[in-house]
């Protein structure tokens, strides 16, 4: 019995510590893909600002781009944009106002893209931000020239707790672990409860060695932070140069296995004093028996021997009758020592006793029937009742009542622990339908379609979003393939990666899809499903509509290269295409034109008419100029009344003068608004060149600009050129 105690508080361990692994594992990969999400969304808001910002200090535009990123980012604290040397040219905060102002040049973010030692997103050390005068981690990307060249960092910062939001205790109880850290070894953000540390160099740690070994895994170990000794499963993230686990305290997974065998110990040593109890008696008992062997036959002894073997109580009574043959009561003619100790071992034997005022008096009227029906109709009886006992416990028990002769046979069998154990199973099985609804109300209410595939492909789940996404009267299709309900082109499209998640790879893929509410874009992530022993048994298919942040995306990037007032490019797209028409100037022969206008006394305008009138102005003059070139050719609008046209593919310098000549011929006739007509005239400089004598566009713009100051000082409504 010991033997077999111990072995199952061995194989009790062993299943605990199993399912700590597994609990632990199961949060790490879930805080892998809530670390990831997370990063990719910022990485993705750096990419897009890097790849449009331009090195001007102070741009309106550039910060208005920044402010409108920080609004679709509200974990972020702030974003800002350097040039190569380091120097903060545009800034924005989540709360409050800064000017872009100081330098990152010392920061060793900025050091590792100058040098080049990342690709992609860098997740820095946490340090004390500068503006905020708090602890912040800056995840940095880098901004690049046309030409290859480093053109500084765009950088974003996040509070370190930030990266540890994942924890909550009734996953990891009160002393779990959720912790990011770099491979350089450097402590991102760490939490354990309420506790949160940051920035720690973790040295030759425990984990540090598991990461030589393998990218991931699971281990048991004592943390050099606190002393507490965990099951740690941790992920290396290699794009981002990371490290994520989490872990479980053993002291608390290990708290119920502890009151499990503590109850087990208790039990057994209970049962072997009565073991040894009922071994004694049964010595004396077979002592008795021989003393009696002469006075007793054979039946008698084989009956008086099962009867005292048995570890149920047994007792056999006889009918005591009255004179009139009437039923009186019932005496003991035999009790064995587990009955002896049932009705109250007060060291007299029950054996000739009258049994009645021995039982519990709230037990003696349904006794005493039960007794009397099954002697008189000659039935055997099978009864179960509680009663309390005089030390306060409830005790179930099951009787079987037999007829024998003129009395009765009686088993009884204590069912109290059976009892409290079925009762225990029923509350454990309600608890895990409990969860199961639970499991399935949180996948039903996630925004992501979920649904689940076994090794045949066949589909296994799906969750409410699937009838939210294509109607109320869709069919979820459980129990089809993949191929069935996915038509040949989502099945050319998708199939490759869900075969890649079928070999055990994590899979993310952007691709389109038709609802109810039209094209949708989505961001697909095909997880394998690992049974216990490593083999892979299915495929987790997780999608989220990313189509309201790809409509944002092309908002700013439209907002960034046109002007709000006119519809026409702004000075970001000007800055981008003039090198690139020089290049193809210099590589054609042929010459570019660039016309700078200015509106002659456009401050009389609003002075005169207000800013309401001077708008429509500018507006019907950008019409104006937009119809008088040709559609290849460029009409920008610097700021203000300052415009620029861009005139590729011209022959000669001549022709940019006489596109000149026709703007200004334009002007001659007045501008017709809604109330009046208003006579506005240009002025205009025009620069010109085969791309040879221009290194940049800024050359060509100044020599334009100035062109446009000699033909104001010839008198205005006029043009004046030169060729670079």
């Amino acid at each position: 019995m010991w033997f077999l105690g111990w072995t199952y508080l061995q194989q009790d361990q062993q299943r605990t510590e199993a399912e700590a692994y597994r609990r632990a594992e199961a949060s790490t990969q879930a805080y892998e893909s809530y670390i990831l999400r997370a990063l990719q969304q910022i990485d993705q808001l750096a990419e897009l600002v890097a790849g449009n910002a331009q090195l001007t200090r102070s741009d309106e535009s550039l910060t208005t781009l920044l402010q409108q990123a920080l609004q679709h980012q509200p974990s972020l604290g702030s974003l800002y944009v350097t040039d190569e040397q380091g120097e903060v040219v545009a800034a924005a905060l989540s709360k409050g106002k800064v000017t872009a102002a100081g330098s990152a040049a010392d920061r060793l973010y900025f050091q590792v893209h100058k040098e080049r030692r990342v690709q992609g997103l860098y997740v820095g050390q946490p340090a004390i931000g500068r503006v905020s005068r708090s602890w912040v981690i800056h995840l940095s990307r880098a901004r690049f020239h046309a030409d290859g060249a480093f053109a500084g960092v765009v950088v974003a910062t996040v509070n370190p707790q930030y990266l540890v939001d994942f924890y909550n205790e009734a996953q990891f109880g009160q002393r779990g672990l959720v912790s990011v850290t770099g491979i350089d070894q450097v402590l991102r953000a760490r939490r354990s409860g309420t506790a949160l540390q940051f920035g720690d160099h973790g040295g030759q740690t425990a984990l540090a060695r598991q990461i030589e070994k393998s990218p991931k895994g699971v281990f048991l170990g004592k943390s050099h932070v606190d002393g507490v000794l965990r099951f740690i499963s941790y992920r290396v993230v290699p794009q981002y140069q990371l490290v994520v686990y989490t872990g479980l305290a053993s002291d608390e997974v290990f708290a119920h296995y502890q009151i499990r065998s503590e109850r087990l110990i208790e039990f057994l040593s209970a049962a072997t004093f009565f073991i040894c109890l009922v071994t004694a008696g049964l010595t004396l008992l077979a002592i008795r028996l021989e003393q009696s062997r002469r006075r007793a036959s054979l039946a008698e002894d084989r009956f008086q021997a099962a009867a005292h073997a048995q570890l149920d109580p047994f007792m056999m009574l006889a009918a005591v009758r009255l004179e009139d043959g009437g039923l009186s009561g019932f005496r003991c003619d035999l009790a064995n020592p587990r009955a002896q100790q049932w009705m109250g071992d007060t060291g007299a034997s029950l054996v000739g006793q009258v049994v009645e005022p021995l039982m519990p008096a709230v037990l003696r009227p349904h006794l005493g029937r039960l007794y009397a029906q099954a002697l008189n109709t000659r039935t055997a009886i099978e009864d179960e009742f509680s009663w309390h006992t005089p030390q306060g416990d409830v005790r179930r028990v099951v009787q079987q009542i037999v007829p024998v002769g003129d009395g009765l046979a009686i088993t009884l069998r204590d069912v109290t622990q059976a009892h409290a154990r079925e009762q225990l199973l029923q509350e454990q099985r309600a608890a895990l339908e409990k969860s199961e609804r639970q499991l399935l109300a949180i996948t039903n209410n996630v925004p992501a379609l979920i649904a689940c595939v076994d090794l045949d492909l066949v589909i296994t789940f799906v969750n409410d979003t699937y009838q939210h996404w294509y109607g109320p009267d869709a069919t979820p299709p459980l129990g089809k393939a993949l191929s069935e309900h996915w038509s040949p082109a989502l099945c050319e499209q998708r199939m490759p990666y869900v075969e890649r998640a079928l070999d055990g790879e994590r899979v993310e893929v952007l691709v389109t899809s038709e609802t109810t509410g039209g094209l949708r874009t989505l961001q697909n992530i095909y997880i394998p499903d690992w049974s216990s022993d490593s083999v892979v048994q299915g495929v987790y298919m997780l999608s989220f509509d990313i189509t309201d942040f790809k409509r944002t995306e092309a908002e700013l990037s439209r907002l960034l290269y046109q002007d709000a007032l006119t519809g026409l490019d702004n000075r970001l797209r000007l800055n981008e295409a003039l090198p690139q028409a020089i290049a193809r100037a210099r590589r054609s022969g042929r010459h570019i034109g660039l016309l700078f206008l200015d509106v002659d006394r456009f401050k009389s305008v609003n002075d005169t008419h207000g800013h309401a009138i001077g708008d429509e102005v500018l507006k019907k003059i950008a019409r104006r100029l937009t119809l008088a070139v040709r559609e290849t050719d460029r009409v920008v609008r610097l700021a203000g009344d300052e415009f620029v046209i861009l005139l590729e593919d011209l022959g000669s310098p001549q022709e940019a003068d006489g596109v000149a000549a026709k703007i200004v011929e334009q002007f001659k006739a007045p501008l017709a608004l809604d109330k009046m007509a208003l006579q506005v005239t240009v002025s205009v400089g025009v620069a010109c060149s085969d791309g040879t004598t221009a290194a940049d566009g800024k050359e060509l713009l100044k020599l334009a600009d100035t062109q446009l100051y000699v033909a104001k000082a010839a008198g205005r409504n006029a043009f004046a050129s030169k060729e670079a």
